[in-house]
């Protein structure tokens, strides 16, 4: 065992990298607007993984190619708002208290629509500007810019010209940069 995996194996903290448990070593950035901190681990972390901490949930922000001295380490910012999303209905046979299916009066077996469990897209969002990796994005009056992690489900709910809602408003997509390997910055505009 090296060094670096002796200190994050004694005084290390325990997080979720994307909801799989992992021992890693949390420090300290510079002050910034956002919580921002730095993440260091033994195995790789990728830009755009989420990573629990202390019961709050952070994006990895930066690019983790290679090792730094026998570890990796990555830039990790606070998520400060959450997004909710319906989860997918399914019909199910609607059954009677001993298991059996219930009938209509023409013999049809009866369905109900079932919702989903909601799905929880946690977001960094800025209202002025954002900056990743030096790059500094600048947004016009009520706009947005919300950044999230790449996946199947944050792909196909937040395209252009769909809409959520957050901060007591409604929001339309204009734009979907997916330049930031693992992360989607996304342009929005308030609607009424």
């Amino acid at each position: 065992m090296n060094d670096i995996e002796f200190l994050i194996d004694s005084i290390g903290d325990t997080v979720k990298v994307n909801d799989v448990e992992s021992k890693v070593l949390i420090t300290h950035s510079n002050v910034t607007r956002q919580e921002e901190r730095y993440i260091h681990t033994i195995a790789a972390v990728k830009q755009g993984d989420l990573i629990t901490y202390e019961n709050e949930k952070y994006l990895v922000i930066t690019e983790t190619v290679t090792k730094r001295t026998n570890k990796y380490k990555a830039l990790i910012r606070h998520c400060n708002y959450s997004l909710e999303y319906p989860g997918e209905s399914r019909q199910e046979l609607l059954l009677d208290k001993n298991g059996k299916p219930m009938y209509d009066r023409y013999g049809d077996e009866i369905y109900v629509t079932v919702e989903g469990k909601p799905i929880t897209v946690h977001t960094i969002i800025e209202n002025s500007s954002f900056a990743i990796n030096g790059v500094q994005l600048m947004v016009g009056i009520n706009q947005i810019i919300v950044t999230v992690q790449n996946n199947k489900d944050n792909s196909a709910k937040l395209k252009v010209n769909s809409t959520f809602n957050v901060m007591d408003n409604k929001w339309k997509v204009l734009n979907v940069d997916k330049s930031q390997k693992g992360l989607l910055i996304i342009t929005c505009e308030k609607t009424v």
